[in-house]
């Protein structure tokens, strides 16, 4: 394991001097950001057509906006590849109600695979809008820009926490922040009301994952993917070790600690990775029935998708036995 983490870091910071490098001397224009290759995606099919032609420049905007700005000091590496979809509900004279889709994904190591990051889905989305409106990046609450920052700051904390221990916090910190400005405001979906155990809300999310409960749990997901997902092309067994012991644990914090139950984050997590979790049933070949049980404890919301997958995986083949 030291000699592989060795090995990682000297590919990151070889994928930094070659960004480095490729810059040239002397640039007329300052750098485009690294962080993130964000796409923003639009249904506005339920407005008439007036309304539509006011966002034509929405997505332009939008993409510009989360693309060409530095939000981070010390990024390197690949952008993270993140989509934003809006699905505008309706119009109130130029006021906005939506949901909103996000996602993020980041590569593995020595690997073309991608795994899933954030996968949120925002139903109390509302903000102000008109044709070619100019986007301002600041602490000021605003409602479009607020959300985006928000996102935009959970999928950099999701990103560096998969790096290292912890180094996500102060991008969660960021998004606490902007969280506690939104609602002094009274922004709509900024409300920290009290729901179901482990629903989402904004404020919920955010203030789990920054609560010091949780800070386990973060470890954990740390070496899910830093000792689990990025070892699967270069030592399987490895990976396979560290994953069997990341749900071990998981399983046993849920059991001794109440807040696991009630985890925003946790079932955030569970959220972006049950499919991923199901295909790596297969590094399990002899245990599936404990492997789907485990999952099956940890995600109840999933769990009839796991009992699926297991009846799939121990069915016998078309044929078999005949």
């Amino acid at each position: 394991m030291f000699d592989e983490t060795i090995m990682k870091h000297a590919f990151l910071i070889l994928i930094g001097l070659f960004v480095l490098v490729a810059k040239p001397l002397f640039s007329p224009a300052p750098a485009i950001a690294q962080e993130l290759d964000a796409q923003v995606d639009l249904n506005i099919s339920t407005l008439d057509v007036t309304d539509q032609q006011n966002f034509f420049t929405f997505k332009h905007d939008l993409e510009g906006y989360l693309n060409n700005y530095d939000w981070t000091s010390d990024f390197t590496g690949q952008r993270i590849r993140c989509s934003f979809q809006f699905n505008i509900v309706s119009d109130n004279g130029g006021t906005y109600t939506a949901q909103l889709f996000v996602n993020s994904t980041r590569p593995l190591y020595k690997s073309t695979q991608m795994t899933t990051m954030a996968r949120f889905f925002d139903a109390t989305v509302e903000f102000p809008y008109y044709r070619g409106q100019e986007l301002e990046h600041g602490t000021n609450y605003r409602p479009l820009e607020s959300l985006l920052d928000f996102y935009v700051y959970i999928i950099l904390g999701l990103d560096y926490d998969s790096y290292k221990l912890e180094a996500g916090t102060p991008y969660f910190q960021q998004a606490q922040t902007i969280a506690v400005v939104a609602n002094s405001a009274q922004g709509t979906g900024w409300q920290q009301d009290m729901t179901s155990i482990g629903t989402y809300t904004r404020v919920g999310y955010i203030n789990d994952a920054m609560n010091a409960n949780i800070r386990a749990f973060r470890d954990l997901i740390f070496m899910y993917h830093y000792d689990g997902l990025d070892l699967l092309s270069t030592k399987p067994d490895d990976a396979r070790q560290a994953i069997g012991t990341v749900l071990d644990s998981l399983v046993t914090l849920k059991r001794e600690s109440s807040a696991a139950e009630r985890s925003v984050f946790l079932r955030a997590f569970f959220e972006a990775k049950y499919p991923e979790l199901t295909d790596l049933a297969r590094l399990f070949p002899d245990n599936l029935a404990i492997y789907f049980q485990k999952l099956g404890f940890l995600d109840p919301v999933h769990q009839t998708y796991y009992q699926d997958a297991l009846t799939k995986m121990t069915q016998p083949a078309s044929g078999e036995g005949e």
